[in-house]
């Protein structure tokens, strides 16, 4: 599917972080802190893959087998934590 032209003037205007956060559309959306990461790869709208309550995976920890972020973990505090720019 082609981008508009609007579409694509707005998109120039976007850091690298928020563009991808616009066109790759996560599964589900949580009030867990790793979503305030720039670490978080997380599942992709319609992906089959992953089980039901992963959101998806810090790309920090455990490199290069990624660690599997649940919905119901409960983490108040990482050291891999890097706050989205």
């Amino acid at each position: 599917m082609a981008m508009k032209k609007e579409e694509m003037i707005e998109a120039k205007k976007l850091n690298p972080v928020d563009f991808l956060a616009k066109v790759l559309e996560a599964e589900k959306h949580t009030d867990h802190i790793c979503w305030k990461c720039k670490y978080l790869k997380w599942v992709l709208k319609g992906s089959g893959f992953p089980p039901a309550d992963i959101i998806g995976w810090c790309k920090k920890i455990h490199w290069p087998h990624y660690w599997s972020i649940s919905e119901m973990d409960v983490v108040k505090k990482c050291y891999a934590f890097e706050a989205l720019k």
